[in-house]
């Protein structure tokens, strides 16, 4: 759902163009003139043509720039995901004690990604609390006797799984953060900006007004939404309508949960947001 923010700002700034354009129309010459304040406006016509070009060039680019991160983001949480639901079945062929720790601490490690930290990533942030449960895995595994063929085979597809985890969740995180610099965003800025004024180059108060109302109220709506887009796209865990939920973490934790409740009881070394306890 788009936000109401968003569809606030750009009815705002479209109405503002509009109304920008109509003041500017009362400063042209009258109705009964021969010529607006162009003498001629072909060449004017031919500049906001190159104009429009090289801005729809510009913004189809930052566009698919923050389309490609959003995808990435996407795939990491997906890949992170995965491999946890992974880990918990291979963590059944290590030794009984190991291997029950080792089912704790993924519990409590998605957790704490859930609850945790997806709502740091909205500030760019990771979870000190997923990268405890990280260490807490990793002393578990290290501690684990390798002595039989058995598990020579779980730790071999346990190394494997814990690398597309880690690079499941190192490609989230980088996406957390705004992938668009500020000197393209500038540029960007500008280019809207120079855009919509020259549409005030063909303010002409001979033609009617809801004509020329309707071509800076489409060009600014257009640019508007546009950039509007580009934001939502490289900010994929802001809640906006592009946001990327934790679902398919919640999912793998929901089917852990389904896996363990026929059997006994299990005590997991965490409280129900990942927190020790």
């Amino acid at each position: 759902m788009v936000p109401l923010g968003a569809v606030a700002l750009l009815v705002v700034a479209t109405a503002v163009a509009v109304l920008v354009m109509l003041a500017v129309r009362r400063f042209g010459p009258p109705k009964g003139a021969a010529k607006g304040f162009m003498h001629d406006p072909v060449p004017p016509a031919g500049v906001f043509s190159v104009l429009g070009v090289a801005f729809a060039v510009l913004l189809a680019f930052v566009l698919f720039l923050a389309f490609e991160g959003y995808v990435r983001a996407h795939e990491g949480a997906s890949r992170e995901a995965v491999a946890v639901s992974q880990l918990l079945r291979t963590s059944s062929l290590f030794p009984a004690q190991q291997g029950e720790e080792l089912r704790g601490d993924l519990e409590c490690y998605a957790r704490a990604v859930v609850s945790d930290e997806w709502p740091k990533m909205s500030k760019g942030q990771e979870s000190a609390l997923v990268g405890q449960w990280i260490e807490e895995i990793e002393t578990t595994v290290d501690e684990a006797p390798i002595d039989s063929a058995r598990s020579e085979i779980a730790l071999s597809q346990w190394l494997s799984e814990m690398t597309e985890r880690r690079e499941g969740r190192r490609a989230r995180l980088s996406e957390a953060s705004s992938d668009i610099p500020a000197p393209v965003w500038l540029m960007l800025l500008a280019g809207a900006l120079v855009t919509v004024l020259y549409i005030l180059i063909f303010a002409d108060r001979r033609e009617r007004w809801w004509v020329q109302a309707a071509m800076m109220g489409t060009i600014t709506g257009l640019v508007v939404s546009s950039m509007l887009v580009i934001d939502f796209l490289d900010h994929p865990f802001i809640e906006d309508g592009a946001f990327i939920p934790p679902e398919e973490m919640t999912t793998s934790l929901r089917l852990f949960e389904e896996q363990i409740a026929g059997g006994p009881p299990v005590t997991f070394p965490c409280d129900d947001q990942g927190r020790p306890g």
